[in-house]
């Protein structure tokens, strides 16, 4: 009987796979990691893209480039055409993300591809891509469409350039990710999903965020403001910037002159249904700079400020001009950075003159530098140092799914990444 039955369920047509290069070798490459079944047919591209169409005849097809570093320009160019001639055609870029190879993949995401085949990838990752590439190119019936998950996104905006905003945008972001990893239940003993951080870094100077964290990035805001509608997980992975302790960041090009951002709001909200929680830096920007965009969409809005009297004027005409726009709300939250106790008014006493929740204290550091220089994280070099501890009321604001989802092994991590102790010592 079972046999019967799954005679008469339908088998699905065969899936076509076709590389469209000027030569077959990666076609053998590419059988030896392919899921059984699965075959490469070659068409050279010195062929028309409507010699393509003989291959859609039998079912499913999807059209392979090679974007591997040396022919990812002349697959750039393939793309193009191809996308003109046959709009509805699926392509799949083949790169591979080993180290000094991967500039082809980050071509493949300027051309405006989607799919990334990565050789470095597992057959069952490879597979998924290839379906996945297939099942879009299909009409597929109606379904109820549902909201896609909105990621928490929080603006940390310094009130004047300098007092650290970025320093700690960077520390922030990769604690935070390093907490929210994946952890094993207590009760069942399964894996818990990772939760994933973004930083976008928006703030001036350009390029500084990826200095604090030692990255070299080859693909930028400004090439995701030209892609945002094709930004998903597989783009994120394989284009942008990734952080040794798991933070993704996506920066502007160092040297941007600063001008006016174009409006992000596509491309945020594509962002937060890829990432957990998204941690947009505007340190050094002032605030008539700021799209406004950003301010509806966020979830939070932390002042960073010190006790220097000139940043205190800075945060008075930051909140005046919070409250001409109407964005003055229980969003915003103040956040004193490099505190030291006999140096001008405390914490609360700024908080309670401005009227604005008191959300963390962060002390004074001058080991911050060195780390820096060295193109190290303080939080890598002194994971104790009493700044990194003072961090945590911020961390247990950030990434409120992790917590929610395992709320003992969340605090049992925070507990000790940052020591357990309190800055503060006396």
């Amino acid at each position: 009987m079972t046999a019967s039955l799954q005679l008469l369920q339908p088998t699905p047509p065969p899936l076509t796979l076709v590389l469209y290069a000027p030569a077959r070798e990666l076609a053998l490459v590419l059988e030896a990691r392919l899921p059984v079944g699965l075959h490469v047919h070659w068409q050279d591209s010195a062929l028309p893209p409507a010699a393509l169409e003989v291959h859609r005849r039998s079912g499913p097809c999807v059209v392979l480039l090679d974007f591997r570093r040396d022919a990812a320009a002349a697959s750039g160019d393939l793309a193009r055409s191809l996308q003109r001639t046959l709009p509805d055609l699926p392509l799949v870029a083949v790169g591979s993300t080993a180290p000094g190879q991967d500039e082809g993949i980050v071509a493949a995401v300027r051309t405006g591809l989607r799919d990334i085949l990565d050789l470095e990838s597992t057959t069952a990752d490879i597979d998924s891509v290839l379906r996945r590439a297939a099942a879009l190119s299909a009409p597929s019936p109606r379904a109820p469409v549902q909201a896609a998950p909105q990621a928490q996104l929080i603006l940390l905006l310094g009130v004047r350039a300098g007092v650290g905003c970025s320093t700690l945008a960077a520390h922030l972001g990769v604690l935070a990710q390093q907490c929210s990893s994946g952890d094993t239940d207590d009760a069942s003993g399964e894996l818990l999903p990772t939760a994933t951080t973004l930083l976008l870094d928006l703030g001036q100077p350009a390029g500084d965020t990826a200095l604090y964290l030692n990255l070299d990035s080859q693909f930028h805001v400004e090439d995701a403001l030209r892609h945002a509608s094709r930004i998903d997980g597989t783009l994120a992975r394989t284009a942008m910037a990734r952080h040794g302790g798991g933070l993704t960041l996506l920066g502007q090009s160092a040297g941007s002159d600063g001008g006016p951002i174009p409006d992000p709001a596509v491309l945020v909200q594509r962002l937060r249904t890829v990432f957990d929680t998204v941690l947009c830096d505007l340190g050094g920007l002032a605030l008539r700079q700021v799209p406004r965009s950003l301010f509806n969409s966020a979830d939070a809005i932390w002042l960073v400020a010190d006790q220097a009297i000139g940043t205190l004027v800075s945060l008075d005409l930051a909140l005046k001009q919070l409250e001409a726009m109407g964005l003055r709300d229980d969003r915003v939250q103040l956040l004193i950075n490099r505190y030291q106790e006999d140096d001008g008014l405390g914490p609360a006493q700024i908080a309670g003159r401005f009227g604005l929740p008191l959300l963390a204290t962060l002390p004074d550091c001058h080991r911050l530098r060195g780390s820096a220089n060295h193109g190290h994280l303080l939080l890598q070099d002194a994971p104790r140092d009493p700044y990194v501890r003072a961090l945590a009321p911020l961390l247990l604001h950030l990434d409120h799914a992790a917590a929610q989802t395992a709320p003992r092994s969340w605090r049992e991590k925070l507990a000790l990444a940052l020591g357990g102790l309190q800055w503060k010592t006396k």
